[in-house]
């Protein structure tokens, strides 16, 4: 089993232990295992969004050797975001990064997690800005490796129908999914989404349309804040994945991905 989307300490918004983390993973029988430590420069909030790599780095080298049959990769979850490219692209350099997911986390300069933009705009205002930003860094930054939860804006909206849906956003998620697969991007399927909206993140129809556009790297992450929801959901989602045609899901090493066979 896999997943590559796990958060510990060094993120802002998680206090569990990596050490926790990695022995959560390892009591599921968890073989692959992707830290993703938060890089938000500037994110808003009075919370700094921006691990200290080099202290991330030391405490995953102690936990990776505490842990031999776990195959553990060091990556980050970077903020995808114009006013602060150069100085993310700056800050990722030199380090020895296994896997970059690339999150757009900002709409209007905000953060959806917060309610102040839901009292700003309307939903289709939000929804419409996020779909517009995301196709501008997804086609403007090469930084990452994959786009990270594709539907994010959904996770925090306020209203019944929180689903960003490809039938409601065809023409703008098809360009987004057009420019991941022509820069040979992958795109993650995070299961957080399942806890607050109806639906994985990207919803099931975005992740076909990936496939049919021809992308074939995919990657799944629990997107975990604490030990209990290491590994949330993944094996129905590889299922899932499975249904839909796909083969493999990815896993990294120096920023390549390898294909695991999907059981």
């Amino acid at each position: 089993m896999i997943d590559y989307h796990v958060h510990s300490s060094f993120s802002a918004d998680c206090e569990a232990p990596m050490i926790n983390m990695a022995r959560a993973a390892r009591d599921l029988k968890i073989t692959e295992l992707c830290f993703t430590e938060h890089v938000d420069i500037d994110a808003p909030g009075e919370k700094v969004f921006v691990a200290d790599l080099a202290a991330y780095r030391a405490e995953f080298l102690k936990v990776q050797s505490a842990f031999p049959n776990l195959n553990m990769r060091f990556g980050v979850e970077a903020g995808l975001w114009p006013d602060v490219f150069k100085q993310t692209q700056a800050l990722l350099e030199g380090h020895p990064l296994d896997y970059v997911i690339g999150s757009q986390h900002l709409i209007f300069g905000l953060d959806p997690y917060h309610n102040e933009i839901w009292k700003r705009y309307s939903q289709r205002e939000i929804y419409d800005e996020y779909l517009r930003i995301s196709m501008v860094c997804a086609a403007s930054f090469d930084y990452y490796d994959v786009f990270g939860h594709l539907g994010y804006v959904g996770k925090f909206c306020p209203y019944n129908d929180k689903l960003l849906a490809f039938s409601s956003y065809t023409d703008a998620i098809d360009e987004l999914l057009k420019t991941l697969v022509r820069k040979g991007k992958g795109l993650e399927v995070n299961t957080s989404g399942l806890v607050m909206t109806p639906s994985t993140m990207p919803e099931t129809r975005i992740i076909e349309r990936f496939k049919q556009l021809g992308g074939e790297i995919i990657t799944i992450g629990s997107d975990a804040h604490r030990e209990s929801a290491v590994g949330y959901a993944v094996p129905d989602t590889l299922r899932k994945l499975k249904a839909v045609g796909f083969r493999y899901v990815c896993a990294f090493d120096n920023r390549k991905p390898r294909f695991l066979p999907i059981p």
